[in-house]
């Protein structure tokens, strides 16, 4: 069966909410938008995670860092996990930080043995802390950073041996075959389609 989501987002949230024309089978959102918000926009998340099953998909995991995970925020994404009783958390197999400096892009991690082994460890600690398996998204990069494989290799490789999901997105998959000039096809073939919880 399938199932079709839409983001909550707030200049939507009382359509959503009333389902009058907008009725999806389950609500996405970033938990960093979210997370302490009270007075009338919680009410209107609570609202809506009364009709609807949440999803999130994070922006600030920065799961490719160098540096070491922070736990203080996975503490907060765990507490509104758990309080949205959300099912799916996915995230950017990325990093979008670096030292103290929140860099708002999408950084390549580059495809090799090391990121490998640095990017699992972090996955298994994570799912660990949270109870639950995290879903990865492939991401679009503008140049490969001193790549050892492909990407698909470097994906598929990572998720088999964290045994975390993957979000699957069809549109970075376009966007990289068409910059880097592979098969979009053979790419979509090459992944791991049986861990994918939504694309």
């Amino acid at each position: 069966m399938n199932y079709s989501g839409i983001g909550f987002r707030r200049d939507i949230a009382d359509s959503i909410i009333g389902a009058e024309i907008i009725k999806p089978s389950f609500i996405e959102l970033a938990p960093e938008n979210w997370i302490d918000m009270g007075g009338y926009w919680k009410r209107k998340l609570d609202n809506a995670a009364y009709k609807y099953p949440v999803t999130c998909h994070g922006l600030s995991l920065s799961i490719g860092s160098p540096e070491d995970i922070d736990w203080k925020f996975l503490g907060k994404i765990k507490q509104f996990l758990n309080e949205y009783k959300v099912a799916v958390y996915s995230e950017h197999l990325s990093y979008t930080k670096s030292g103290n400096a929140h860099l708002y892009d999408l950084l390549p991690i580059p495809f090799r043995e090391d990121a490998i082994r640095h990017i699992v460890d972090r996955i298994k600690r994570v799912q660990d802390f949270l109870g639950m398996p995290l879903a990865l998204e492939n991401v679009s990069y503008y140049s490969p950073v001193a790549a050892e494989m492909s990407e698909s290799e470097f994906i598929s490789r990572i998720i088999s041996a964290s045994g975390c999901n993957m979000l699957l997105d069809v549109n970075n998959v376009y966007v990289n075959a068409f910059n880097h000039k592979y098969d979009a096809k053979h790419f979509l073939d090459s992944m791991p389609l049986d861990k994918v919880v939504y694309i």
